[in-house]
């Protein structure tokens, strides 16, 4: 096998293994340990009848391919150095506007600050799980 093939394998495998990883985290997340957070703050969030499950499963694999696709460009990095770096400032970026959500959303800081660190979580999970099946040999 070639080293592009190869590494586009290593993308698709590890886009949807961190696909994987965000559903279930997300799950946790919002459906578990926020579930308490948001039934007090109902009158803020769409009725459940209209959410769309179909929009928050391609926005939650696009996430996942999105890492796939940009982490190889950090170049080699067989012992997965790199991942924490990238997953790190990539955690903090998609935390900035989880904390800003709470100056425009009538919503308590806590659910914003849990937000902030599920999505630095997330980043960083996924980002880890993308180096580790893209970097196989």
């Amino acid at each position: 096998m070639n080293d592009n093939s190869k590494m586009i394998k290593g993308m698709l495998l590890g886009g949807v293994t961190a696909f994987v990883f965000v559903f279930i985290f997300e799950y946790l997340v919002h459906g578990l340990l926020m579930r308490g957070l948001y039934e007090a703050t109902m009158h803020v969030w769409r009725p459940q009848a209209d959410s769309n499950m179909f929009v928050m499963l391609l926005s939650q694999f696009l996430f996942a391919m999105a890492i796939a696709f940009f982490y190889p460009i950090v170049g080699p990095d067989k012992e997965c150095k790199k991942a924490v770096p990238f997953g790190f400032g990539l955690g903090l970026v998609l935390a900035m506007p989880q904390i800003a959500s709470y100056s425009y959303l009538p919503i308590p800081i806590s659910i914003s600050l849990i937000w902030a660190a599920a999505s630095f979580i997330k980043a960083f999970g996924a980002t880890y799980i993308v180096a580790k099946i893209s970097n196989r040999d």
